[in-house]
Protein backbone atom coordinates (compact mmCIF):
# COMPACT_ATOMS: atom_id res chain seq x y z
CA UNK A 1 0.00 0.00 0.00
CA UNK A 2 1.21 3.35 -1.17
CA UNK A 3 1.17 6.55 1.02
CA UNK A 4 1.11 9.94 0.31
CA UNK A 5 2.69 9.64 -3.07
CA UNK A 6 3.01 13.37 -3.30
CA UNK A 7 5.81 13.76 -0.86
CA UNK A 8 9.65 12.48 -0.85
CA UNK A 9 9.15 9.32 0.72
CA UNK A 10 6.28 6.21 0.99
CA UNK A 11 6.38 2.43 1.78
CA UNK A 12 5.07 -0.42 -0.19
CA UNK A 13 4.52 -4.25 0.90
CA UNK A 14 2.89 -3.32 4.12
CA UNK A 15 6.04 -0.97 4.81
CA UNK A 16 8.63 -3.07 4.38
CA UNK A 17 9.92 -1.50 1.37
CA UNK A 18 10.46 2.19 1.15
CA UNK A 19 10.97 4.89 -1.45
CA UNK A 20 12.51 8.39 -0.93
CA UNK A 21 13.93 10.93 -2.84
CA UNK A 22 17.48 12.23 -1.96
CA UNK A 23 19.40 15.54 -2.20
CA UNK A 24 21.07 16.66 -5.34
CA UNK A 25 19.23 13.70 -7.11
CA UNK A 26 16.78 13.56 -9.12
CA UNK A 27 15.79 9.55 -8.74
CA UNK A 28 13.83 7.88 -6.45
CA UNK A 29 15.87 5.42 -3.89
CA UNK A 30 14.20 2.37 -2.49
CA UNK A 31 15.46 0.39 0.29
CA UNK A 32 14.84 -2.36 3.36
CA UNK A 33 16.16 -3.46 6.69
CA UNK A 34 17.95 -6.43 6.91
CA UNK A 35 19.44 -8.24 10.13
CA UNK A 36 20.87 -4.49 11.92
CA UNK A 37 21.75 -3.39 8.31
CA UNK A 38 19.79 -0.97 5.50
CA UNK A 39 20.35 -2.29 2.20
CA UNK A 40 19.42 0.57 -0.59
CA UNK A 41 19.50 1.35 -4.10
CA UNK A 42 18.95 3.80 -6.54
CA UNK A 43 15.76 3.41 -8.78
CA UNK A 44 16.99 4.92 -11.58
CA UNK A 45 13.46 6.25 -11.92
CA UNK A 46 12.00 9.59 -11.80
CA UNK A 47 8.32 9.10 -11.72
CA UNK A 48 6.38 7.70 -8.72
CA UNK A 49 4.96 4.85 -10.77
CA UNK A 50 7.72 3.62 -12.19
CA UNK A 51 10.37 3.57 -9.24
CA UNK A 52 7.49 1.71 -7.38
CA UNK A 53 7.78 -1.19 -10.36
CA UNK A 54 11.43 -1.50 -9.56
CA UNK A 55 11.22 -1.34 -5.86
CA UNK A 56 8.90 -4.27 -5.44
CA UNK A 57 11.63 -6.19 -8.50
CA UNK A 58 14.61 -5.44 -6.80
CA UNK A 59 12.48 -6.09 -3.09
CA UNK A 60 11.72 -9.80 -4.43
CA UNK A 61 15.71 -10.65 -6.07
CA UNK A 62 17.00 -9.38 -2.94
CA UNK A 63 14.55 -11.33 -0.48
CA UNK A 64 16.12 -14.66 -2.41
CA UNK A 65 19.56 -13.60 -2.07
CA UNK A 66 18.64 -13.54 1.70
CA UNK A 67 17.33 -17.05 1.40
CA UNK A 68 20.32 -18.17 -0.14
CA UNK A 69 22.51 -16.32 2.11
CA UNK A 70 24.21 -14.23 -0.41
CA UNK A 71 23.54 -10.86 1.54
CA UNK A 72 25.81 -10.50 4.36
CA UNK A 73 25.20 -8.06 7.34
CA UNK A 74 27.72 -6.26 8.94
CA UNK A 75 29.12 -9.38 10.96
CA UNK A 76 30.09 -10.60 7.90
CA UNK A 77 32.17 -8.34 6.17
CA UNK A 78 36.08 -9.14 4.91
CA UNK A 79 37.87 -7.87 8.18
CA UNK A 80 35.42 -9.50 10.47
CA UNK A 81 35.62 -13.34 8.86
CA UNK A 82 39.34 -12.74 8.68
CA UNK A 83 39.67 -13.04 12.62
CA UNK A 84 37.47 -15.42 12.78
CA UNK A 85 39.77 -17.04 10.21
CA UNK A 86 42.91 -16.71 12.36
CA UNK A 87 41.53 -17.54 14.99
CA UNK A 88 40.97 -20.65 13.58
CA UNK A 89 43.83 -21.20 11.91
CA UNK A 90 45.80 -21.09 15.12
CA UNK A 91 43.78 -23.86 16.46
CA UNK A 92 44.61 -26.04 13.88
CA UNK A 93 48.49 -24.92 14.33
CA UNK A 94 48.13 -26.18 17.73
CA UNK A 95 46.71 -29.50 16.98
CA UNK A 96 49.70 -29.95 14.40
CA UNK A 97 48.01 -29.66 11.38
CA UNK A 98 49.12 -26.67 10.29
CA UNK A 99 52.34 -24.71 10.30
CA UNK A 100 53.00 -21.67 12.54
CA UNK A 101 55.67 -20.18 9.61
CA UNK A 102 52.78 -20.18 7.34
CA UNK A 103 50.17 -18.56 9.35
CA UNK A 104 52.69 -16.09 10.05
CA UNK A 105 53.09 -15.22 6.47
CA UNK A 106 49.09 -15.47 6.01
CA UNK A 107 48.57 -12.94 8.66
CA UNK A 108 51.73 -11.00 7.90
CA UNK A 109 49.92 -10.65 4.30
CA UNK A 110 46.27 -10.39 5.84
CA UNK A 111 47.56 -6.96 7.93
CA UNK A 112 49.28 -5.59 5.42
CA UNK A 113 48.04 -5.49 2.13
CA UNK A 114 44.30 -7.69 1.93
CA UNK A 115 42.43 -6.42 4.74
CA UNK A 116 43.12 -2.47 3.57
CA UNK A 117 41.94 -3.39 0.66
CA UNK A 118 38.52 -5.64 1.04
CA UNK A 119 37.96 -4.27 4.96
CA UNK A 120 34.44 -3.68 4.96
CA UNK A 121 33.27 -5.50 1.36
CA UNK A 122 30.85 -8.10 2.80
CA UNK A 123 32.41 -11.97 1.36
CA UNK A 124 29.88 -12.78 -0.33
CA UNK A 125 30.98 -10.12 -3.24
CA UNK A 126 34.15 -10.97 -3.14
CA UNK A 127 34.62 -13.28 -6.25
CA UNK A 128 36.86 -13.83 -9.28
CA UNK A 129 35.92 -10.21 -11.12
CA UNK A 130 37.14 -8.85 -7.09
CA UNK A 131 40.00 -11.09 -7.19
CA UNK A 132 41.62 -9.58 -10.48
CA UNK A 133 40.80 -6.13 -9.41
CA UNK A 134 42.92 -6.71 -6.53
CA UNK A 135 45.49 -8.12 -8.52
CA UNK A 136 45.80 -5.18 -10.69
CA UNK A 137 45.74 -2.76 -7.63
CA UNK A 138 48.66 -4.59 -6.49
CA UNK A 139 50.45 -4.79 -9.77
CA UNK A 140 49.98 -0.65 -10.13
CA UNK A 141 51.57 -0.16 -6.78
CA UNK A 142 54.37 -2.66 -6.35
CA UNK A 143 55.37 -3.66 -10.48
CA UNK A 144 58.03 -5.84 -9.35
CA UNK A 145 55.61 -8.27 -7.40
CA UNK A 146 56.14 -12.10 -8.41
CA UNK A 147 54.26 -14.30 -9.76
CA UNK A 148 54.35 -16.42 -6.59
CA UNK A 149 53.50 -13.41 -4.19
CA UNK A 150 50.44 -13.17 -6.23
CA UNK A 151 49.69 -16.79 -5.14
CA UNK A 152 50.21 -15.64 -1.68
CA UNK A 153 47.71 -13.35 -1.72
CA UNK A 154 45.28 -15.34 -3.50
CA UNK A 155 46.00 -18.12 -0.67
CA UNK A 156 45.56 -15.67 2.08
CA UNK A 157 41.84 -14.92 0.72
CA UNK A 158 40.80 -18.69 0.34
CA UNK A 159 41.75 -18.76 3.89
CA UNK A 160 39.04 -15.84 5.29
CA UNK A 161 36.62 -17.16 2.34
CA UNK A 162 36.69 -20.68 3.25
CA UNK A 163 36.31 -19.55 6.74
CA UNK A 164 32.90 -17.92 6.13
CA UNK A 165 32.09 -21.10 4.30
CA UNK A 166 32.91 -23.49 7.01
CA UNK A 167 30.59 -20.95 9.33
CA UNK A 168 27.67 -21.04 6.26
CA UNK A 169 28.19 -17.45 6.01
CA UNK A 170 28.21 -18.03 1.75
CA UNK A 171 26.80 -21.28 0.16
CA UNK A 172 29.77 -22.04 -2.22
CA UNK A 173 33.36 -21.06 -2.99
CA UNK A 174 34.27 -18.64 -5.82
CA UNK A 175 37.05 -20.09 -8.13
CA UNK A 176 39.80 -17.44 -8.94
CA UNK A 177 41.03 -18.20 -12.48
CA UNK A 178 44.41 -16.41 -13.40
CA UNK A 179 45.24 -16.04 -17.61
CA UNK A 180 49.39 -16.44 -17.73
CA UNK A 181 51.58 -16.60 -20.73
CA UNK A 182 53.75 -19.46 -19.47
CA UNK A 183 52.69 -22.85 -18.31
CA UNK A 184 53.95 -22.78 -13.97
CA UNK A 185 55.06 -26.19 -14.57
CA UNK A 186 57.41 -25.39 -17.55
CA UNK A 187 60.48 -24.54 -15.95
CA UNK A 188 59.43 -26.01 -12.42
CA UNK A 189 62.10 -27.65 -10.19
CA UNK A 190 65.29 -27.51 -11.49
CA UNK A 191 67.55 -30.31 -9.84
CA UNK A 192 71.27 -31.24 -9.65
CA UNK A 193 72.20 -34.62 -11.91
CA UNK A 194 74.66 -36.93 -10.46
CA UNK A 195 77.44 -34.72 -12.20
CA UNK A 196 76.43 -31.68 -10.81
CA UNK A 197 75.13 -32.53 -7.55
CA UNK A 198 78.85 -34.05 -6.77
CA UNK A 199 80.73 -31.15 -7.99
CA UNK A 200 78.53 -28.86 -5.90
CA UNK A 201 79.11 -30.64 -2.44
CA UNK A 202 82.51 -31.30 -3.43
CA UNK A 203 82.71 -27.75 -4.01
CA UNK A 204 81.20 -26.81 -0.60
CA UNK A 205 83.74 -29.34 1.30
CA UNK A 206 86.49 -27.72 -0.12
CA UNK A 207 85.22 -24.08 0.51
CA UNK A 208 85.35 -25.13 4.18
CA UNK A 209 88.46 -26.77 4.45
CA UNK A 210 89.93 -23.44 2.94
CA UNK A 211 88.67 -22.05 6.03
CA UNK A 212 89.53 -24.33 8.49
CA UNK A 213 92.85 -22.98 9.71
CA UNK A 214 91.74 -18.98 8.52
CA UNK A 215 88.22 -18.69 10.65
CA UNK A 216 86.94 -21.28 12.85
CA UNK A 217 83.48 -19.84 13.18
CA UNK A 218 83.18 -19.43 8.82
CA UNK A 219 84.33 -22.80 8.98
CA UNK A 220 82.01 -24.41 11.19
CA UNK A 221 79.19 -22.23 8.90
CA UNK A 222 80.51 -24.01 6.16
CA UNK A 223 80.59 -27.59 7.32
CA UNK A 224 76.87 -26.81 8.70
CA UNK A 225 76.11 -25.78 4.69
CA UNK A 226 77.99 -29.22 3.40
CA UNK A 227 75.88 -31.32 6.21
CA UNK A 228 72.40 -29.41 5.08
CA UNK A 229 73.22 -29.76 1.13
CA UNK A 230 73.38 -33.87 2.50
CA UNK A 231 70.65 -34.16 4.71
CA UNK A 232 68.34 -32.14 2.23
CA UNK A 233 68.93 -34.25 -1.02
CA UNK A 234 68.82 -37.44 1.40
CA UNK A 235 65.43 -36.88 2.30
CA UNK A 236 63.72 -34.41 0.20
CA UNK A 237 62.84 -32.21 3.07
CA UNK A 238 61.61 -28.72 2.30
CA UNK A 239 63.35 -26.04 3.27
CA UNK A 240 61.03 -24.98 5.59
CA UNK A 241 60.78 -28.16 7.33
CA UNK A 242 64.53 -28.64 7.98
CA UNK A 243 64.81 -25.10 9.63
CA UNK A 244 62.15 -26.39 11.80
CA UNK A 245 63.53 -30.02 12.34
CA UNK A 246 65.39 -30.20 16.33
CA UNK A 247 68.01 -32.61 16.58
CA UNK A 248 65.84 -34.77 19.18
CA UNK A 249 63.02 -35.08 15.91
CA UNK A 250 65.82 -37.24 14.55
CA UNK A 251 66.91 -40.70 15.27
CA UNK A 252 69.68 -43.07 13.80
CA UNK A 253 68.07 -46.58 13.42
CA UNK A 254 68.93 -49.81 11.02
CA UNK A 255 66.74 -50.65 7.49
CA UNK A 256 64.69 -54.34 8.13
CA UNK A 257 65.46 -54.78 4.74
CA UNK A 258 69.34 -53.71 4.48
CA UNK A 259 70.12 -53.32 8.08
CA UNK A 260 71.95 -50.43 6.23
CA UNK A 261 71.65 -47.19 8.90
CA UNK A 262 69.03 -44.74 8.05
CA UNK A 263 67.62 -41.71 9.78
CA UNK A 264 64.26 -41.64 10.61
CA UNK A 265 62.18 -38.12 10.87
CA UNK A 266 59.35 -37.24 13.44
CA UNK A 267 57.20 -34.41 14.14
CA UNK A 268 58.43 -33.02 10.78
CA UNK A 269 56.91 -29.03 10.23
CA UNK A 270 55.91 -27.34 7.15
CA UNK A 271 53.36 -26.69 4.83
CA UNK A 272 51.09 -29.60 5.75
CA UNK A 273 51.20 -29.60 8.73
CA UNK A 274 52.94 -32.40 10.91
CA UNK A 275 54.82 -35.54 9.19
CA UNK A 276 57.44 -37.73 9.62
CA UNK A 277 60.25 -39.30 6.96
CA UNK A 278 62.86 -41.87 6.62
CA UNK A 279 66.16 -41.03 5.01
CA UNK A 280 68.56 -42.32 2.28
CA UNK A 281 71.84 -43.61 3.17
CA UNK A 282 73.57 -40.46 2.89
CA UNK A 283 72.08 -38.78 5.72
CA UNK A 284 73.39 -40.47 8.52
CA UNK A 285 77.16 -39.28 8.39
CA UNK A 286 75.89 -35.64 8.26
CA UNK A 287 74.12 -35.85 11.10
CA UNK A 288 76.72 -37.66 13.78
CA UNK A 289 79.06 -34.46 12.54
CA UNK A 290 76.82 -32.48 13.61
CA UNK A 291 76.52 -34.13 16.68
CA UNK A 292 80.19 -33.92 16.75
CA UNK A 293 80.67 -30.59 16.16
CA UNK A 294 78.36 -29.13 18.52
CA UNK A 295 78.82 -32.01 21.58
CA UNK A 296 75.39 -33.17 22.02
CA UNK A 297 75.91 -35.94 23.91
CA UNK A 298 71.87 -36.85 24.23
CA UNK A 299 70.20 -36.10 20.57
CA UNK A 300 67.31 -37.59 21.96
CA UNK A 301 66.64 -34.56 24.87
CA UNK A 302 68.04 -32.18 22.05
CA UNK A 303 65.47 -29.59 21.33
CA UNK A 304 67.67 -27.50 19.49
CA UNK A 305 67.49 -26.83 16.12
CA UNK A 306 69.43 -29.29 13.74
CA UNK A 307 70.81 -25.91 11.61
CA UNK A 308 71.43 -23.30 13.73
CA UNK A 309 72.40 -20.89 10.89
CA UNK A 310 69.98 -20.71 7.51
CA UNK A 311 73.32 -20.76 4.63
CA UNK A 312 71.47 -19.00 1.40
CA UNK A 313 73.72 -16.41 0.70
CA UNK A 314 76.86 -18.76 1.17
CA UNK A 315 75.08 -21.44 -0.82
CA UNK A 316 73.91 -18.61 -3.68
CA UNK A 317 77.72 -17.33 -3.80
CA UNK A 318 79.49 -21.23 -4.50
CA UNK A 319 76.28 -21.78 -7.14
CA UNK A 320 77.42 -18.99 -8.77
CA UNK A 321 81.68 -19.46 -8.88
CA UNK A 322 80.73 -22.90 -10.06
CA UNK A 323 78.53 -22.28 -12.75
CA UNK A 324 74.86 -24.21 -11.07
CA UNK A 325 73.53 -21.51 -10.40
CA UNK A 326 71.28 -21.70 -13.50
CA UNK A 327 70.43 -24.79 -15.26
CA UNK A 328 70.93 -25.49 -19.08
CA UNK A 329 67.85 -25.24 -20.19
CA UNK A 330 66.31 -22.67 -22.70
CA UNK A 331 65.62 -20.33 -20.97
CA UNK A 332 67.69 -20.98 -18.07
CA UNK A 333 66.14 -21.64 -14.52
CA UNK A 334 67.67 -20.64 -11.49
CA UNK A 335 68.14 -22.38 -8.43
CA UNK A 336 68.21 -22.18 -4.67
CA UNK A 337 67.64 -24.62 -1.82
CA UNK A 338 64.45 -25.84 -3.61
CA UNK A 339 66.35 -27.63 -6.02
CA UNK A 340 67.90 -29.70 -2.87
CA UNK A 341 64.60 -31.45 -2.20
CA UNK A 342 63.87 -31.95 -6.19
CA UNK A 343 67.35 -33.58 -6.44
CA UNK A 344 66.36 -36.15 -3.70
CA UNK A 345 62.43 -36.94 -5.65
CA UNK A 346 64.44 -37.47 -9.24
CA UNK A 347 67.21 -39.11 -7.65
CA UNK A 348 64.39 -41.77 -6.21
CA UNK A 349 62.57 -41.83 -9.55
CA UNK A 350 65.82 -42.62 -11.37
CA UNK A 351 66.70 -45.36 -8.57
CA UNK A 352 62.75 -47.02 -9.97
CA UNK A 353 61.24 -46.25 -6.50
CA UNK A 354 57.11 -46.27 -6.61
CA UNK A 355 56.07 -42.76 -7.23
CA UNK A 356 53.20 -43.46 -4.49
CA UNK A 357 56.03 -43.96 -1.73
CA UNK A 358 57.84 -41.20 -3.01
CA UNK A 359 54.91 -38.87 -2.88
CA UNK A 360 53.96 -40.41 1.24
CA UNK A 361 57.94 -39.98 2.40
CA UNK A 362 57.90 -36.64 0.79
CA UNK A 363 54.45 -35.30 2.24
CA UNK A 364 53.07 -34.35 -1.14
CA UNK A 365 51.05 -35.95 -4.44
CA UNK A 366 51.37 -38.32 -6.53
CA UNK A 367 49.90 -35.65 -9.00
CA UNK A 368 52.40 -32.76 -7.89
CA UNK A 369 55.45 -34.98 -8.58
CA UNK A 370 54.13 -35.99 -12.17
CA UNK A 371 53.71 -32.60 -13.02
CA UNK A 372 56.74 -31.10 -11.56
CA UNK A 373 59.38 -33.83 -11.84
CA UNK A 374 58.93 -37.25 -13.90
CA UNK A 375 57.87 -35.70 -16.82
CA UNK A 376 60.89 -33.93 -16.98
CA UNK A 377 63.41 -36.84 -16.76
CA UNK A 378 61.22 -38.45 -19.96
CA UNK A 379 62.18 -42.17 -20.86
CA UNK A 380 65.26 -42.31 -18.23
CA UNK A 381 62.19 -43.58 -15.54
CA UNK A 382 60.66 -45.85 -17.62
CA UNK A 383 62.03 -49.58 -16.60
CA UNK A 384 59.53 -51.36 -19.02
CA UNK A 385 60.16 -49.52 -22.21
CA UNK A 386 62.22 -51.82 -24.09
CA UNK A 387 60.19 -54.90 -22.94
CA UNK A 388 59.16 -57.32 -25.89
CA UNK A 389 57.12 -60.61 -26.27
CA UNK A 390 59.45 -63.25 -27.45
CA UNK A 391 56.41 -64.19 -30.28
CA UNK A 392 56.30 -61.22 -32.08
CA UNK A 393 58.80 -61.03 -34.28
CA UNK A 394 61.33 -58.33 -36.37
CA UNK A 395 61.84 -56.23 -33.41
CA UNK A 396 64.92 -57.38 -32.40
CA UNK A 397 67.14 -55.04 -33.95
Amino acid sequence: MIEDKDSTKFTILDGKVHLFKRDLTKFWWTGFHHKGKYIRTSTKRTDVAGAEAFARQWYFQKQTEVVNNEISTPKHSFDKVTSKAIEHYKSLVDRGIRSPKTLEGIEGILNSRVIPHFQKTPISKIDNQEWHRYKEKMLEQYPKITRGSLHQHKNAIRVVLNEGFRLGYIKSLPVFKDEYKTNKHANARPWFDSREYNKLHQNILAHAKKLEKKDRLQYQHAMELYDYVLIATNTGMRVGELRNCRVCDVKIVNEKLTSKRILIISNIKGKRGTGICQSYYGAVEPFERILKRRNIKKPNLCEEPLFLVHHRVMFNVILKKIGLKFTKADPPVRRDFVSLRATYICFRLLNGVPIYEIANNCRTSVEMIENSYAKYLGGTILPNINKTKKDIEGWDY
